[in-house]
């Protein structure tokens, strides 16, 4: 390959290189997740004007891979942190174990505060500094991501969910927002009396090509999208992902999941701009989606797959 070359191919690269980059910073309203966002702000402002040393309430959010959970959390933690103090944390996000053990419950609260030594000690002792160290944060809600962990081990669930509710929620620590897939609520079936102390049931499944709501949420999200991808660090041309036929693949493409449509649209992206293109067509969605959903196993069948 001569000098000439190497040069088409190193701009090229950079050119995809800091449009990958300006991608990843884009932020759109995505009317489900909003929806998931604002159910939760409730629910932190409710547990945040509460009588001290009061029971607490709390909610549940089941929310698939893929579906939008993480930067609906991320909004609501920075939404809270907005008018908090120096120090305090009023929103913890707590990421559960892969262990599915009570004893691991401790531990994460802590490893979620930065908290050093996090496995140190006693599950009692460790229990009593991630108590201390939510009081001293002035936590009001605490969200337990990834509760379908829970449910790795049956008899570990219910322990886990009576935990919880006794230390955190029944002693009037803060209030408990438990947030994982469909298994979450199967771990609470086992445990009515932590169903009945739920303010709020939240949902954020992925979207359905035969509701119509949800395909015009998508279809006002993709045309948003659609937009800033016409920006000229983008691709500087717009491509009408908003289609109605466009939009129903996108979702067939994705089992509905907001984040796997945006990888194909990032991916396919790319590809337009790879060829020197200021579009996506549906060439660059039937490669984006073979490699990032049917070579993944996330779906059996391209629906981009007539496209020569």
């Amino acid at each position: 390959m001569d000098k000439t070359s190497n040069g088409h191919a190193a701009a090229i690269a950079v050119r995809a290189g800091k449009a990958g980059a300006a991608f990843d910073k884009i932020r759109l309203d995505y009317p489900p997740q909003t929806a998931a966002y604002a159910a939760l702000l409730e629910v932190y402002y409710s547990a945040a004007n509460r009588s001290t040393c009061r029971p607490c309430g709390g909610a549940l959010l089941v929310a698939p891979y893929g579906s939008g959970k993480t930067v609906a959390l991320q909004m609501l933690r920075d939404s809270a942190a907005q008018d908090a103090g120096t120090g305090s944390s009023p929103v913890l996000l707590v990421e559960m174990s892969t262990s599915g053990t009570v004893e691991s419950i401790p531990t994460s609260i802590l490893l979620a505060m930065d908290q050093p030594r996090a496995e140190a000690g006693s599950e009692k002792a460790r229990w009593a500094r991630a108590i201390a160290e939510i009081e001293r944060s002035q936590v009001c809600l605490v969200v337990f991501d990834e509760f379908n962990r829970a449910s790795r081990r049956n008899t570990m669930s219910k322990p886990i969910v009576t935990t919880i509710r006794e230390k955190i929620m029944d002693s009037g620590v803060a209030a408990v927002a438990l947030v994982g897939s469909d298994e979450a609520s199967v771990v609470l079936r086992s445990c009515p009396e932590m169903v009945q102390r739920l303010d709020d049931h939240i949902d954020l499944s992925p979207l359905d090509t035969l509701i119509p709501e949800d395909m015009a949420d998508l279809q006002t999200f993709l045309g948003d999208l659609d937009s800033e991808l016409a920006s000229p660090e983008l691709l500087g041309g717009l491509s009408y992902l908003h289609a109605e036929d466009m939009a129903v693949k996108l979702c067939l493409a994705t089992g509905g999941r907001i984040r796997g449509i945006m990888k194909i649209i990032r991916a396919a992206m790319l590809s337009a701009i790879r060829d020197g293109r200021t579009t996506i067509d549906e060439a660059d969605l039937f490669s984006a989606t073979d490699i990032m959903a049917v070579r993944q196993n996330l779906v059996s069948v391209n629906p981009f797959a007539a496209v020569s």
